[in-house]
């Protein structure tokens, strides 16, 4: 019986890919660089290839941060300050926190039915807790494990070790994860021996790997009744 449900925040309950694009936006205007779906691409590109090297512990977030954007606009012939990009995309980004559908009535009704919930994120600790706080959801977690403060990203299982730890329950039935990402909140859960919950919200597929799978977060309520 599932006791701690662990939740993904980026476009799992955060709608992060709204944000994303109105961060991006600003960082390619500062240097004058038209915003369309081709140029966004590119980016996005280089910014999922970084991300998933985190996962694999090749880069730091650090370097991720940072890199991105000069990969990004070196493609254009432009030496740019990297930190400085960073933080146009991170101060734009902090300002956002629409939910995901249904985010905050899933959040109450497990809430009231006496589940432990824990925000579980690989994301920016200071970005997340804004997020979170601004988004009115912060309050329905017990506790919230973001990987910039534990120093491990899922699908590492020191992540996973921080999250028990803290929890004082190492019995893995007792744990769900929920999430958006195959390669780190399913892969990650799995390997540790934790149910997952894929949700799987472009209808993309390649769900198998999950004990389940969701395309909305209103379904949760047919898997913890």
């Amino acid at each position: 019986m599932y006791k701690h449900i662990l939740f993904d925040l980026d476009n799992t309950l955060l709608d992060f890919n709204a944000g994303e694009r109105e961060a991006i936006r600003a960082v390619f205007e500062s240097e004058g660089i038209v915003f369309n779906e081709l140029n966004f691409k590119q980016y996005q590109d280089i910014n999922k290839r970084l991300w998933l090297e985190l996962e694999q512990g090749k880069v730091s977030k650090d370097e991720v941060l940072t890199t991105r954007f000069k990969e990004f606009f070196e493609s254009f012939d432009l030496n740019v300050d990297a930190r400085a990009k960073e933080a146009i995309f991170r101060k734009t980004l902090n300002d956002n926190h629409e939910l995901v559908d249904g985010a905050k009535d899933i959040l109450s009704y497990l809430k009231e039915a006496g589940y432990h919930l824990y925000s579980a994120s690989n994301g920016v600790y200071e970005t997340q807790m804004k997020r979170m706080h601004d988004a009115g959801i912060f309050d329905y977690f017990d506790d919230h494990f973001i990987s910039e403060k534990i120093r491990f990203e899922k699908p590492h299982k020191q992540f996973f070790d921080h999250c028990l730890n803290v929890i004082k329950d190492d019995d893995t039935s007792h744990y769900l994860m929920i999430g958006d990402t195959l390669t780190s909140d399913i892969v990650g859960a799995n390997e540790y021996g934790i149910d997952s919950c894929y949700f799987d919200h472009q209808n993309l597929g390649n769900g198998d790997i999950a004990t389940y799978v969701i395309n909305h977060l209103e379904a949760l309520k047919d898997i913890l009744k």
